[in-house]
């Protein structure tokens, strides 16, 4: 308890800047500013209003929640944070900041409990947590979704260490299940690139003890039991996840997207590899990069000192074997072992951002650091070795120095960066050769509040605008917007407005800044990108121009930015009489391009279409109710017709009709239509998808599976 205190003052301590002044904030990035900060403005909302947030209607038309994993609404630590009060009617940006914080708590204390585990001191133990927690990649990847995954990797490996020297059964299958479970938990987190280092990194010390041991068969048992857990755990985003991802398009830093079942070229991962000269920056922060390999000058040394003191220690040497073998990765491009893993390992290909590698490399890197601050308990020559090597290289530095400066060459920011980390290898020195363990844990905070300092930034900068800023500019056209009677969609210039403007100010937007998209509507929008986008409701146009003669100005901010209103968009929902069957999308394309094809009278579908009297219906369709996972419409025809709804066909949209289910058709290939008979009738339909609720129902197995097996293996005790 003492010692999750202190790491707890430690961590308000070290984020002083967002806990104790609320004029900073970590969300200084297009992608946390203008993605991430608006999902979770949005899902506060939808939280507010007593719904669980499973459809997003606010981006690109439409797209599933869970299933984009991102936006991180199946991890349960994410849940207060949005039911907490809203502040001026979005999500609260004070407690965003604590959650933050509360996060890279969670990172040092499990580390610490995974050192403890491990035989070592607590001064050490502290010392790996707060080495894993503020620096490396948890303490300079600013990507919530990421760093939430991270934060469980030393709990994955201490239920592991736990489940390999469990003296009964039932108590190495509870720690197995443990292991599984936070698996389980760094996906809910929103991400898998990382997770999926780790996972790898984890698998090879499996094999590694495997082929040591003397009995397989429960080795073999346990890691089942772990890989059943984790997809158990794991399934209220995996099923989700699964069944969008098969369904979408992927961007990946290519010309085009791909598909899941696409394998993604090399020539998508070589530009996330960290280069062999950034490497530097694991002692000195020499490069300010948001993946940033920074762990400092004292966890480098100790590391060293534990592989040279202590390497009979089996625990050092798989840490160092996966430190090494995490750096080999994370250099991408630069190292043949990435190319091979790419090629031989399934599925890694999705995790394309081999930097992120770097999880592994400080994990195991600090874990040996621990062991190395303990090796100064008794007297070693190691130590004495290290301590001079430490002394000299910072005198050489410093001479090195004064010899630039008085030559004239000046001080760079760079240089003064490395005669900052001079400064820290002397104190270090003095700290072995004394023995001061508690000054290494010092010293290396120093370091990683100098070297992270950078990423918490002010909030709000009128001399040069910061992306936080960016939110609050054209708040005319947002009110304007907000103003209008709905429904109706909003298509934006992203020059202009480059953040989510749907999430954020609530209006439903054409477009947006997403890392994948339902490829049905994609293509869909690529069959004909103007009469297509009048069919998705785009009604009103923001920019400094008319995109097309047709469309009027009907707001106009004084900096020149305009709303623009497209008269022929198509309402939300309307009636068609006659159904077309088409068989591939060339010919849907020729279709919907031909000037003898009225969309606002008949449809198309892929494959075949029913049975079908042609007639011209005569009557009206109107939305009367709009909500987040419910759409209804008042429906007159005297004739059978179908009710076309401008919005995106997926799975897990049902329809009923006066009450009674009904089928609904993929019309267009991609919106949603349902089929009536002639009067009058309410037609809705509803977000109901089965695979978030089975996957909830996993996870809930898993949870409660993890609970029963450790109250039996405790019983057993």
């Amino acid at each position: 308890m003492r010692a999750a205190l202190l790491l707890a003052a430690i961590a308000v301590a070290f984020y002083w800047k967002l806990t104790l002044r609320p004029g900073f904030t970590f969300l200084d990035s297009p992608d946390t500013a203008y993605m991430i900060l608006p999902w979770y403005q949005f899902q506060a909302r939808a939280w507010h209003t007593g719904s669980f947030p499973l459809w997003d209607p606010y981006q690109w038309c439409g797209q599933p929640l869970l299933g984009q994993m991102q936006p991180g609404a199946a991890f349960p630590l994410n849940w207060p944070l949005f039911w907490a009060p809203l502040q001026d009617g979005g999500i609260n940006l004070n407690l965003f900041h604590w959650h933050f914080v509360l996060m890279h708590w969670l990172a040092a204390l499990f580390m610490y409990l995974y050192c403890r585990e491990l035989g070592r001191s607590r001064t050490a133990a502290i010392l790996a947590g707060c080495g894993f927690s503020f620096g490396g990649f948890v303490g300079t990847v600013l990507w919530p979704q990421l760093m939430n995954g991270a934060v469980w990797t030393p709990l994955m490996f201490l239920f592991h260490h736990r489940a390999g020297r469990a003296e009964t059964r039932i108590s190495a299958a509870a720690n197995a299940a443990g292991c599984g479970a936070s698996i389980g938990m760094a996906l809910l987190a929103g991400h898998h690139q990382a997770q999926m280092f780790v996972i790898l990194a984890l698998t090879g010390v499996f094999l590694a003890e495997l082929a040591a041991s003397a009995d397989r068969l429960r080795r073999i048992g346990g890691f089942a039991v772990t890989a059943a857990f984790a997809a158990l755990v794991g399934g209220l985003i995996l099923l989700p996840a699964w069944e969008y991802g098969s369904r979408a398009y992927r961007w990946v830093n290519l010309p085009t997207a791909l598909r899941l079942n696409q394998k993604i070229p090399y020539l998508g991962h070589e530009p996330f590899g960290v280069a062999p000269l950034t490497l530097l920056g694991t002692l000195t922060p020499v490069d300010q990069a948001t993946t940033n390999p920074l762990v400092g000058v004292a966890a480098v040394a100790l590391a060293l000192l534990a592989a040279c003191a202590c390497w009979n220690m089996r625990d050092v040497r798989v840490h160092s074997c996966l430190a090494l073998a995490g750096l080999a990765f994370t250099v991408g491009k630069y190292s043949v072992f990435h190319g091979l893993m790419y090629v031989l390992v399934p599925f890694l290909d999705k995790a394309r951002t081999s930097s992120q590698a770097l999880i592994v490399f400080h994990f195991g890197l600090l874990v040996a650091a621990a062991h190395g601050l303990d090796a100064l308990r008794e007297p070693t020559p190691w130590a004495g070795r290290l301590s001079r090597g430490l002394g000299a290289a910072a005198v050489l530095a410093g001479v090195a120095q004064l010899y630039l400066s008085v030559s004239g060459a000046g001080v760079s920011g760079r240089s003064r960066s490395l005669l900052f980390s001079a400064v820290i290898a002397l104190a270090l020195a003095l700290c072995i050769r004394f023995r001061f363990r508690a000054g290494a844990v010092v010293l290396l905070l120093g370091e990683l509040g100098a070297g992270t300092a950078y990423l918490i930034r002010p909030r709000s900068n009128p001399e040069n605008p910061n992306y936080l800023d960016r939110l609050a500019q054209h708040a005319g056209v947002i009110q304007f917007l907000q103003s209008q009677p709905r429904p109706f969609r909003v298509d934006v210039d992203d020059v202009e407005i480059p953040y989510n403007l749907g999430d954020w100010a609530g209006l439903e937007a054409a477009a947006g800044y997403l890392a994948s998209v339902n490829a049905d509507l994609l293509d869909f929008i690529g069959l004909n990108w103007t009469r297509t986008a009048l069919m998705l409701n785009h009604v009103y146009v923001v920019g400094r121009e008319k995109k097309r003669p047709e469309q009027v100005e009907v707001f106009a901010e004084p900096g020149g930015l305009k709303v623009f209103r497209n008269p022929d968009a198509y309402p939300r929902v309307w009636l068609t009489g006659e159904v077309r069957a088409v068989t591939d999308r060339d010919a849907a394309a020729a279709l919907m391009q031909s000037a003898d094809f009225d969309p606002r009278r008949e449809t198309f579908l892929f494959g075949g279409a029913p049975e079908w009297a042609p007639c011209d219906p005569v009557g009206s369709a109107e939305v009367t109710a709009q909500e987040t996972h419910r759409t209804a419409a008042r429906v007159k025809t005297n004739c059978r017709a179908m009710v076309v709804f401008g919005d995106p066909m997926f799975p897990g949209w049902r329809a009923r009709v006066d009450g009674a289910p009904a089928e609904m058709y993929a019309a267009y290939g991609a919106l949603r239509g349902v089929v009536v008979p002639p009067g009058d009738h309410r037609v809705e339909v509803e977000y109901r998808p089965r695979s978030v609720y089975a996957g909830a129902a996993l996870t809930l197995i898993g949870f409660a599976g993890c609970l029963a097996l450790a109250l039996m293996a405790r019983r057993t005790l």
